[in-house]
């Protein structure tokens, strides 16, 4: 009982943040990402300490693609490709964390958030089944979409592009990118871990979240199974273009 109540405590001392967290969540759990989308500017607004909030991000996300695996795990519609995105991300994360410390700027965060805006237009005003999207073009992909998030965070738009051009239903969609995102999110962690980003009230945070990962993991995989799929389509193009968005007015305040 007393570690029951302890954890009541835990949570209510933080349920700005397991609210943000579990709505993000649930974004990731239905579309396949954007829980960065939510997650990253409204922690910020909670949170003082950008380095701190991306680790947790980085630490949600690992944990919601382990879960969403583990519930779906008998009905998991991978894409062949998906260790091949997995597996190309690797030294393209390795390249963007590198690129983040040595040029970051704000500069960068608004060329980065317009070429988003424009693929997310892109994508509601064309249909991208009909882009010429080579199937041989997933390592560059997986490649771009490493250094993507490890220099801003944001794994999805080259992602996004491959599996739309590719038919993927919303099933195989979600499934794939968790498969990446797991893959990612181990060498993520890792890196936070080895940076001393992980500190003992980050972790309780992390732990004050996990009911709320688990329930929205399980609430998204229910929507993502009703949406029609021209409706999932333009839903997931619309987040990017919220997402670019936000990165772009990020870039102007600062």
């Amino acid at each position: 009982m007393s570690f029951v109540l302890a954890g009541l405590d835990l949570i209510h001392g933080d349920l700005p943040v397991v609210g943000i967290v579990g709505l993000s969540v649930l974004v990731r759990s239905t579309f396949g990402f954007g829980d960065a989308l939510v997650a990253m500017p409204l922690l910020l607004l909670v949170i003082d300490d950008p380095v701190s909030v991306a680790a947790l991000v980085a630490m949600v996300s690992l944990v919601t693609a382990a879960t969403i695996f583990a519930m779906d795990h008998r009905r998991l519609s991978l894409s062949a490709d998906a260790w091949v995105l997995s597996g190309a991300a690797v030294p393209g994360l390795l390249a963007g964390l590198w690129f983040l410390r040595v040029a970051s700027s704000p500069v960068l965060f608004a060329v980065l958030g317009a070429t988003v805006v424009v693929v997310g237009l892109l994508g509601l005003l064309s249909d991208p089944q009909r882009w010429r999207v080579p199937a041989g073009s997933a390592a560059g992909l997986g490649l771009l979409a490493g250094f993507l998030g490890g220099a801003f965070n944001v794994h999805g738009p080259p992602l996004v592009v491959y599996g739309t051009s590719r038919d993927w239903s919303p099933e195989r969609f979600r499934a794939t990118l968790q498969a990446y995102f797991l893959a990612a999110g181990v060498l993520l962690v890792g890196g936070h871990v080895l940076g001393g980003h992980c500190s003992r009230e980050l972790f309780d945070r992390f732990l004050a979240c996990l009911p709320a990962i688990v329930v929205a993991s399980w609430l998204g995989g229910v929507l993502n199974q009703r949406l029609p799929v021209e409706r999932f389509r333009r839903a997931v193009y619309a987040i990017l273009i919220l997402l670019g968005l936000v990165i772009f007015l990020r870039s102007i305040h600062g």
